[in-house]
């Protein structure tokens, strides 16, 4: 079988958040380089992007230590096939994005090709200083190049020798200043005073499973509680695409709305949302809102004898302070969300929650992320370029030589 024909850039994601940043980029570089040769290890959006997807992604995001525990084996699979996808492409640039856990073994499986000259960048810096700090060394030492979300991470990286550079959140390139909602209002026929409440469990089955339950119930009372003289209270649930409606319908027949996530934010009056990227989009659009989570009990416990910081949400762990409340495991039942919900409908704690919202998207920098993450990757291809010339006159040099 031959080989497969070489490539200048193959990208590695693992989540649709990955592969929709990934598309992102790839696209703004075949705009400059329409002869641009991207394999990848993506989904739909890399797919239209034009890069040559390699091996899919349906069906590997899973979180907690049981569910990859359970599924090691496939993941151990997937990294030998791609390991060997990578080296028969010889890329001048691998670029991997987020999912740490499978991505920075992989790069380390491929140090022959780091030795001789494949440069790596990987995209998204790994929260070490909210779990291990001392990781920030191995990952260092893994990778050619590390681009940050945060500013406050690349100092993290630097101390080790990495070329850790801040390069903002992408989230702000495609979280546009102000949402569309009037095809959500019509769909469902809000009026202007109606207060929307929306129920955000997640993107994975586990989590749906934990988190739908309770958010439903603490719906219910909210309902029960709210007078209607103030407006009619309606309640929907963000759907994701990849998971089936009768999973959602095991616990909730309130309506469920797919793939208008950002418009909901901007329309809802509150929140219940799955602690991950989703909180950190509300905060960008401005939605007060209650971060929750549960997991099974052993990831939980060794979360708790590792995290090193005081929250766990990302506008949260942004600020460096408490603005959205968090509510997880143990501490996740209706009595409490209905609290917090209480504390966050109307007066003072809503009042401050929304001025503190009001600075997250400052506190991520200017937009442009996806622009510069493009030029960077750019300048790494170029240095990859510069080198396969290098080579390439050495070979002809040698081979003279040896005609001589």
């Amino acid at each position: 079988m031959p080989l497969a024909p070489t490539c200048d850039l193959f990208v590695i994601a693992g989540e649709p958040s990955g592969d929709a940043y990934g598309a992102e980029v790839v696209s703004r570089l075949r705009a400059r380089y329409s002869d641009l040769v991207c394999a990848a290890m993506g989904g739909q959006a890399l797919t239209e992007a034009g890069a040559e997807v390699e091996q899919g992604i349906d069906g590997l995001a899973v979180m907690g230590l049981g569910p990859v525990l359970a599924r090691l084996p496939t993941f151990i699979r997937l990294g030998l096939r791609m390991a060997q996808l990578v080296r028969a492409r010889r890329p001048k640039v691998v670029l991997t994005i987020d999912y740490p856990g499978f991505n920075l073994r992989l790069v380390r499986r491929l140090r022959d090709l780091r030795a001789a000259g494949t440069r790596f960048v990987h995209l998204v810096a790994p929260q070490v200083w909210a779990w291990q700090p001392r990781r920030a060394k191995a990952i260092s030492h893994s990778v050619d190049r590390l681009l940050c979300f945060f500013p406050f991470e690349p100092p993290l990286f630097r101390r080790f020798g990495c070329q850790a550079d801040f390069v903002g959140h992408p989230l702000l390139d495609l979280i546009g200043p102000k949402q569309d909602t009037r095809g959500l209002e019509a769909e469902l026929h809000l009026a202007g005073r109606d207060r929307l409440l929306l129920l955000a469990p997640g993107s994975r089955e586990r989590e749906v499973r934990h988190l739908l339950p309770v958010f439903h119930q603490a719906a219910e009372a909210m309902l029960a509680r709210k007078p209607t003289s103030e407006g009619r209270i309606k309640v929907a649930v963000a759907k994701v695409p990849e998971l089936p409606s009768s999973l959602y319908r095991e616990a909730t027949d309130f309506p469920l709305i797919e793939g208008h996530y950002r418009e909901m934010c901007a329309r809802a009056h509150l929140g219940l949302i799955a602690s991950g990227t989703a909180t950190l989009e509300a905060g960008i659009i401005g939605l007060p809102h209650i971060i929750a989570y549960k997991t099974d009990r052993l990831t939980a416990m060794l979360v708790r004898q590792c995290i090193r910081t005081a929250h766990v949400g990302l506008p949260n762990l942004l600020a460096g302070r408490r603005i959205c409340p968090e509510v997880l495991q143990d501490e996740l039942t209706v009595p409490r969300l209905v609290a917090h919900l209480e504390r966050l409908w109307d007066g003072p704690g809503r009042e401050r929650c929304l001025a503190d919202m009001q600075q997250t998207r400052a506190l991520l920098g200017s937009g442009g992320a996806i622009g510069r993450i493009a030029e960077i990757i750019d300048e790494e291809l170029s240095m990859g370029r510069r080198r396969a010339d290098t080579f390439g006159a050495i070979e002809a040099v040698r081979h003279d030589t040896t005609r001589m």
